[in-house]
């Protein structure tokens, strides 16, 4: 478990170098897993997750800008896309009702009225750390779900080589809500599930700012006299929607083994937009391990 650790903060560090940040608050389908109890015997879960966020007509630097084919005076439509990587895991957590029989003979299905809060940690490369509590309950078929997830984290600029440097850099708090839910459908002596989740949450893209080329040398063909570019921060609220693929064992089930032990995986794939005018658009892959 710690050489798997300790490979997904290396992939964090490695996924690190990107243009702009995408900040987020995490999805809440392990921890709906976990609440159904459909392997009561896991007690941990693991997630890596990559998203995405761009957006084409957001008017960033504020400039006012006219051509010949558009006389009129409009704001310029910047475009601008970022990136974030995540390492989550679950720190506490207080689930109901209380299991017994932790093996799940009884109830393949999980428990319908199962539900837990979840103290829960996360890190993405280079140094941000965020906190987040978490609700789950499910209702029958469908769960619900809200998390607020806070985050700091020190944000590098770029230089005028496009490297990313130490001298540009912006530390920032963030915070952001999410709140949805969704279903599950499991597959008895399978171990597979499938479900379905979406809601309401805010992103953040953050640029600490860059040094760009103003000048060249014609006589040379150099680029010259960097200067100091400002960043920006954009927040605004997005709907999404996404699936899920679950996998989980089975054999103490199937009574096939003394052991009580479950595990599970996940993947989820989810994508979301601000609807108007000038569009937020949001994609995200994210894999989780359950033990």
């Amino acid at each position: 478990m710690r050489k798997i650790c300790l490979l997904i903060v290396f992939l964090c560090a490695f996924a690190g170098w990107a243009d702009d940040y995408v900040v987020l608050s995490p999805s809440f389908v392990p921890q709906a897993l976990l609440a159904r109890q459909i392997a009561p015997g896991t007690q941990r879960f693991f997630s890596f997750t990559t998203n995405i966020g761009a957006c084409d007509e957001c008017n960033i630097s504020g400039k006012i800008v006219s051509t010949s084919e558009d006389p009129q005076r409009h704001y310029s439509n910047d475009k601008i896309d970022g990136s974030g990587y995540r390492f989550d895991m679950k720190l506490y957590d207080f689930r109901w009702p209380k299991t017994e029989n932790t093996s799940g003979a009884e109830y393949w299905e999980g428990n319908r009225l199962g539900g837990g809060f979840f103290l829960n940690a996360s890190y993405s490369a280079f140094f941000k750390v965020g906190l987040y509590p978490m609700v789950v309950q499910w209702l029958g078929p469908i769960y619900l779900a809200a998390t607020y997830d806070l985050t700091f984290g020190c944000y590098l600029g770029r230089d005028e080589d496009e490297a990313t440097t130490i001298d540009i850099r912006e530390n920032l708090l963030t915070g952001s809500l999410n709140v949805g839910g969704g279903t599950m459908v499991f597959m008895n002596n399978h171990g597979l599930g499938f479900g379905l989740h979406g809601g309401l949450r805010q992103m953040h893209i953050i640029n600490p700012g860059f040094r760009e080329y103003t000048r060249t040398d014609y006589r040379t063909g150099n680029h010259i006299d960097p200067a100091l570019r400002d960043g920006y921060h954009v927040e605004d609220w997005i709907y999404y929607y996404g699936i899920d693929f679950v996998g989980y064992t089975n054999i103490p089930l199937l009574k096939e083994s003394n052991t009580r032990s479950h595990q599970g995986y996940m993947f989820s794939f989810e994508m979301g937009t601000r609807p108007d005018d000038n569009p937020l658009i949001y994609w995200s892959f994210s894999m989780s391990l359950l033990l």
